[in-house]
């Protein structure tokens, strides 16, 4: 006690500079996550003051030396704050897609950007940097550390504790994930393509395909698979609809799911380079466009880039937002961009049903009650989560039904192909949400819907998909569907 009292002014500094790093940057991180009750807000705020606990680790090594502290404390301080207004005012996530927006944006448009309330929160940050500075050299900054470096070191450690725990519990949060975000920016893509296609022909002058890539969506929650829910209302009274209920998957997360059916790629491949659905259909004269609500992940971004125009909405904020926009945002861009040829692919990739369900549909949507009301799932009720689940396939049944009304008013075939990249655990086994192990997990919703005019002109077509329908199927068949459907013809350099 007599040693601490000794050191009581080093003591306060710290105590004082991780308080300010907590209001003025990591915080930013937890000041949008949608709690209920005491218990929920303790929770994380256990969590905060843990995440702060490894910062402070750092901070403390920094503050041993002058110039180290005064330099690269204060350029993080001020970088970090930088973003976390934006984490703060619009729950933005620090995503290689915003960096690289950052570092490609035209100045006038940045200038934009610069608002009163983003001056007068840097021009605040800047004088409590001075004051951190200031309180620092007028300490003895190095003096007892050889009471407080093991500490320091317990901090640092417990960052690879906690991760090896539970990964990402951390690492995706202020101000980590800013640097797994430069990372990620700067890193080259594994995913390897082959752009060695020596033919791709398709003898169909007329025809608009609209790939709908959707997001943790399990084939067994739609009424037309014969859940025991009326989830889709609408998709149910459309003609020429296929549902393909035993589709699988061996890939429980995005980032392997979606590579894995926009390419050749089969679910026990494992060796590449593989070739990208839109380099095939390019070749064979379609126009392709990308129109994506998520954020481009390094797995699959090189295969979505090989489309000919990409549109990102909202594109600044990642699942794990919660003001993230919603799916119908895309229908507009897309009404444009069907009257541009006589012959498109268009994909839209979908927020879907990722958690957080209650950020994925409107109001008029909450039909099955009570939702989820809190982030924190053990706080949560069975019913809640499936409710508020099943809340979301009824955005995704009016969804659907809006690209279908659009298709059909076209003058040539048209066809809708809906596939989600995996399933979702609710329950089972005592397992929520997905990126585990589980049946329920790997059982995709997939659908295809056809106009009257497709089926007249590629009657032979429609037949075989119906026949199989009902076949246990791996997503391996969504690659050669679409092509199919596109009426293409191609060939591989061997």
């Amino acid at each position: 006690m007599v040693k601490l009292k000794k050191h009581k002014k080093i003591i306060l500094f710290h105590l004082l500079v991780n308080v300010l790093v907590v209001l003025f940057i990591t915080g930013a991180s937890y000041i949008h996550v949608p709690l209920e009750g005491f218990k929920d807000t303790a929770i994380y705020l256990v969590h905060l003051c843990v995440l702060q606990i490894t910062v402070a680790g750092f901070i403390y090594f920094l503050s041993l030396f002058k110039w180290v502290f005064r330099v690269l404390f204060s350029f993080l301080f001020v970088l970090y704050c930088l973003f976390s207004f934006w984490a703060y005012t619009q729950d933005m996530s620090i995503t290689p897609s915003l960096l690289q927006a950052i570092f490609e944006t035209k100045t006038d448009i940045a200038v934009d950007l610069i608002t009163w309330p983003y001056v007068l929160f840097v021009s605040f940050s800047l004088l409590v940097l001075f004051f951190i500075l200031k309180f620092h050299s007028k300490i003895n900054y190095k003096q007892g550390w050889r009471v407080f470096i093991i500490p320091a070191i317990l901090c640092l450690v417990a960052f690879f504790v906690m991760e090896k725990k539970r990964p990402g519990s951390l690492k995706n949060r202020l101000p980590y994930n800013l640097i797994l975000g430069i990372d990620a920016f700067y890193e080259i893509p594994q995913l390897q393509l082959n752009h060695e296609i020596t033919e791709s022909v398709s003898n169909t002058e007329s025809l608009k395909l609209v790939f709908v890539l959707g997001e943790t969506v399990r084939a067994d929650h739609l009424w037309l698979n014969g859940y025991e829910r009326n989830t889709t209302p609408k998709l149910s009274e459309k003609n020429n609809l296929i549902s393909f209920p035993k589709v699988f998957t061996k890939h429980t997360y995005t980032g392997a799911s979606v590579p894995q059916i926009l390419t050749n790629q089969d679910l026990t491949d494992t060796i590449g380079p593989y070739t990208s659905l839109y380099a095939i259909a390019q070749k064979a004269g379609y126009e392709t466009t990308w129109i994506g609500n998520q954020t481009l992940e390094k797995s699959y971004a090189p295969v979505a880039e090989t489309n000919k125009h990409i549109l990102l909405v909202d594109e600044y904020k990642s699942e794990f937002s919660f003001a993230k926009a919603l799916d119908e945002v895309m229908l507009q861009p897309m009404d444009s961009i069907l009257r541009r040829s006589e012959k498109e692919l268009i994909t839209l990739h979908m927020i879907g049903s990722h958690w957080w369900y209650e950020n994925r549909y409107t109001d008029q949507f909450r039909k099955y009650q009570p939702v989820i009301d809190s982030k924190y799932v053990p706080s949560l009720s069975a019913e809640q989560m499936i409710n508020s689940y099943d809340n979301t396939i009824l955005y995704l049944d009016t969804f659907l039904d809006n690209v279908i009304n659009r298709l059909e008013k076209e003058n040539v075939p048209t066809v809708m192909v809906y596939v989600s990249d995996h399933g979702e655990h609710l329950g089972e086994n005592g397992k929520w949400l997905h990126a585990q192990a589980g049946d329920e997990v790997k059982n995709p919703a997939y659908l295809i819907w056809y106009s009257k005019s497709f089926q007249e002109k590629f009657p032979e077509k429609v037949h075989l998909l119906c026949d199989r329908s009902f076949n246990p199927t791996p997503t391996d068949v969504v690659f050669d569907h679409v092509l199919d459907l596109l009426d293409i013809e191609f060939k591989l350099r061997p």
